[in-house]
């Protein structure tokens, strides 16, 4: 929940300037991930799972009042956890649409609650909360980066296990747990990574030429047209502009499917991907990438078209 989210995950530019995860399989796994570590976490560590966060993890919710049951104060617009902080202070409190929460605890509990819908509860939640670590931890508790790869498990239980405050060893069993957590998701993400196979401006015209062979009108074609958006190839083999070349990226192409709009494509060395299309202003193209990376032009045309891909398994 630290450095696997801010370094692995897919983040893209916002609505002012605001921050959103990526449609994207990658995304979708590491909250997957996050999911069942905390709707697990109640059970395998019942005593962190009572740990009382310093801030509390705050974003919009979809979830109505009437979801929640025994547990809880709830009224039309409010609900109200009667499980509290030593100082009477309820660790989950929400009021439409806000949603506050103090504990692992309630966070799984909350996940249950949400059922169907608790994906989006958890992007909704990593989306509003870009450190949710310094928020369960404290922005003046170095503990988490204290951990490193050299620590082995046994030299941090000894440190807890010698710590006098117990709430300081609790507090840094959740920072162990937190860690470890963290350490998945990027052995996660790495895998997905080495999984992905990289392109190159060779291997990217090679399927252009192919595709535009078998293109045209009629009913066993398997596309209207596909073109490139310039003329102009560097020596390279790029047509990119190289500023955007430098992100990796090859040539962008405008593909007309016999049973869709014409479709504004970029070929990277990372993958395939619709991006925001020709804007009217002299036909400059919006970069920016829309939804999923696909391995191959191919791969991309089959998820968009029915009619692409019923001819091409001809």
């Amino acid at each position: 929940m630290g450095a696997a989210l801010t370094r692995s995950a897919q983040w893209t530019a916002a609505a002012h300037g605001a921050r959103a995860l990526e449609t994207t399989s990658l995304n979708e796994a590491i909250l997957k991930e996050v999911i069942v570590f905390v709707e697990g976490f109640i059970y395998k560590h019942p005593q962190e799972a009572n740990y009382v966060f310093v801030e509390p993890l705050e974003w919009k919710t979809n979830l109505d009042p009437s979801a929640f049951g025994s547990g809880y104060v709830v009224s039309e617009t409010t609900v109200k956890s009667e499980e509290a902080d030593k100082n009477g202070q309820p660790l989950l409190f929400l009021s439409v649409p806000q949603i506050k929460i103090r504990s692992f605890g309630q966070l799984s509990r909350v996940l249950y609650i949400a059922k169907t819908t608790k994906l989006k509860e958890a992007q909704a939640c990593i989306e509003a909360n870009r450190n949710p670590i310094a928020k369960i931890l404290g922005l003046d508790y170095n503990m988490i980066n204290e951990i490193n790869e050299d620590s082995s498990v046994l030299t941090l239980l000894d440190k807890i296990t010698k710590d006098d405050d117990p709430e300081g060893g609790i507090k840094m069993k959740v920072a162990l747990l937190l860690k470890q957590l963290d350490l998945h998701l990027l052995n996660r993400s790495l895998k997905n990574v080495s999984l992905e196979i990289r392109l190159n401006p060779g291997t990217v015209k090679n399927d252009i030429e192919l595709l535009k062979r078998f293109s045209g009108k009629g009913e066993q074609t398997v596309l209207e047209s596909i073109e490139y958006t310039s003329d102009y190839e560097f020596s390279n083999g790029c047509r990119a502009p190289p500023w955007r070349q430098i992100q990796g990226e090859i040539c962008y192409v405008l593909v007309k499917p016999h049973d869709a709009e014409t479709l504004c494509i970029t070929c990277s060395k990372e993958g395939v991907f619709l991006n925001g299309g020709k804007t009217d202003d002299e036909g400059e193209i919006n970069y920016e990438r829309k939804g999923e990376i696909y391995k191959d032009l191919v791969t991309l045309l089959r998820g968009k078209s029915a009619k692409f891909s019923e001819n091409m398994s001809q």
